[in-house]
């Protein structure tokens, strides 16, 4: 039997405002690092990390609209294969 491949993509998610470390389990794992700019001094907050597949990354953007933050961009920054 062959061994299966499985892709996991990394992913940096930006929105605006401050969203605090505590919402990281409910994004699916994703780490949040948060930024200042500070010509005007507002918060983007960016989500980070790997995800497994299309639904998964539908469920965070799920989320972001249900909390009614304003997405900024999405990049998808590279692909990691593993087997299963």
């Amino acid at each position: 039997m062959k061994p299966r491949l499985s892709t996991q993509t990394y992913y940096e998610i930006r929105i605006e405002g401050e969203l605090g470390d505590m919402w990281a389990n409910w994004f699916e794992g994703l780490s949040i690092r948060k930024e200042i700019h500070p010509q005007n001094e507002y918060y983007t907050t960016i989500l980070y990390g790997t995800i497994r597949d299309q639904p998964a990354l539908y469920a965070v953007l799920n989320k972001i609209r249900d909390l009614n933050l304003t997405l900024i961009s999405l990049e998808k920054c590279g692909t990691k294969w593993r087997k299963t």
